[in-house]
């Protein structure tokens, strides 16, 4: 699979709209998830290699569907994007095997950067 594919969950539909506007324009197929419990399901059945994940979210919190991701599919890279952060959250997140953790607001192009990092540390992933 050489498309990289990126799941966007946030349960605010605002900024899921426009980030997946601007994903797609720079040729990124994206998926788009507002609750944490479709999660898991929506990887396997979209094959996405690298999740954008909002941290607080009602009904599950960033931090479980961290732990689900890596449950079922550890070579998935997961970025935590989130408003509402602290250095216990990151310190979690990253233990947890998130690939990074970046405070909103985040310029476009420095997530784009990161989440195509993701993709190749993916890539790796699958070599071992």
């Amino acid at each position: 699979m050489d498309t990289l594919r990126v799941l966007l969950v946030d349960d605010e539909e605002y900024y899921l709209q426009t980030a997946a506007k601007i994903f797609k324009r720079k040729g990124i197929e994206v998926e788009l998830c507002s609750n944490g419990r479709d999660v898991v399901g929506i990887l396997q059945e979209k094959q996405c290699q690298v999740v954008v994940l909002d941290l607080k979210m009602p009904g599950m919190t960033g931090q479980e569907v961290l732990r689900d991701i890596k449950a079922a599919l550890p070579a998935v890279q997961v970025i935590i994007l989130t408003g509402h952060a602290t250095s216990d959250d990151a310190a979690v997140c990253l233990t947890n095997g998130a690939f990074d953790f970046l405070i909103k607001p985040v310029e476009m192009a420095h997530l784009m950067d990161r989440v195509k990092t993701a993709y190749e540390m993916w890539k790796l992933s699958l070599e071992r």
